[in-house]
């Protein structure tokens, strides 16, 4: 008997000892961050259109900025025209928007056509168009020559990257209004996208950014070099500058399909919200923000370092 104890006894203590083997396992690891815009694989989200109930269909002037006489634009990190670009670019959102039913498009220029920047703005307010939207890339800060093919020299600049939706106050109520309603509307869709909103570091003296809304700000060029597409139209008018065209990383993604979808929804969005009535100065001032931080252009000793020439941004975009 006292060995059966014995036996029994020593069992128990052995199963005791035995921990679960989920007790000994490691605890889950922490989820892999995603890549930031414009690493390869930052995720962009496609938004789904939501319109008001009663809104009407909306007459957008879609100007592919450059593309007359003398004036093709930045050349970009692999040598594109500015002007073939915003013309690529323009041709899809284009047919995007008039997809969704509720925008009539008319763009500034056809194939092999040279339509004078002046035209392009008499056009949209004869066409009566409830808006003007330039596309644009932006060339920034101090850039390095590179072989982007064999024999092929292409300026780089890959500290300053994100987008930005450029506005003029210098007009009256309510078309001052009706300008930053838009430009703060375009700029929060976008972001909310997964678009980096560019944080202006180039801009000292050329533009002030929004108190509101990330990637938005306001000209402050001095007379002699204002820029026609944003202070002529008699109808609200912004400027998009969609990525910077020097910044190789970011100049490949604006290559990719589901880039053009994506920022393309959220002009769609940006469009209704800043063209509704609704959608007052009041509520655009709530900030549509993006979480997402530029990876490369984190410090602020930048701002000590890189600065874009004023001269370029007045040529680039046509002054008066």
């Amino acid at each position: 008997m006292q060995r059966v104890l014995r036996l029994l006894l020593g069992w128990l203590v052995f199963v005791g000892s035995v921990q679960p083997a989920h007790a000994q396992s490691a605890p889950p690891s922490e989820p892999a961050a995603l890549p930031a815009w414009p690493a390869p694989g930052a995720p962009l989200t496609v938004q789904p259109l939501t319109v008001p109930t009663g809104y009407r269909k909306k007459r957008i002037y879609l100007d592919a900025g450059h593309g007359y006489r003398g004036n093709r634009g930045n050349s970009s990190v692999t040598c594109e025209d500015e002007a073939d670009f915003t013309f690529r670019v323009a041709e899809e959102l284009a047919r995007r928007l008039e997809a969704t039913g509720h925008f009539k498009v008319h763009l500034s220029r056809k194939a092999g056509q040279h339509v004078s920047y002046k035209t392009r703005i008499s056009e949209a307010e004869s066409w009566r168009a409830d808006a003007f939207v330039s596309l644009h890339s932006d060339a920034r800060g101090e850039a390095f020559w590179w072989e982007a093919a064999p024999g092929q020299r292409c300026l780089r600049q890959d500290t300053t990257p994100g987008f930005s939706v450029l506005w003029a106050d210098d007009t009256a109520e309510p078309l001052k209004t009706r300008r930053v309603t838009l430009a703060r509307a375009l700029a929060g869709r976008i972001g909310q996208a997964g678009f980096l909103p560019y944080d202006g570091v180039d801009y000292v003296n050329l533009y002030d950014g929004d108190p509101e809304q990330p990637g938005v700000f306001v000209s402050r060029h001095e007379p002699g070099y204002r820029i026609m597409m944003l202070r002529r139209p008699r109808i609200p008018s912004v400027i998009i500058e969609t990525h910077h065209a020097l910044d190789f990383e970011e100049a490949e993604r604006w290559k990719e399909p589901r880039t053009l979808e994506a920022f393309s929804a959220a002009v769609a969005q940006g469009l209704v919200d800043g063209l509704s009535a609704h959608f007052s100065l009041a509520s655009s001032s709530t900030c549509l923000c993006s979480s997402a931080a530029s990876p490369k252009n984190s410090s602020t000793e930048a701002a000590g370092m890189i600065r874009k020439e004023a001269g370029s941004s007045a040529r680039g975009k046509l002054s008066e």
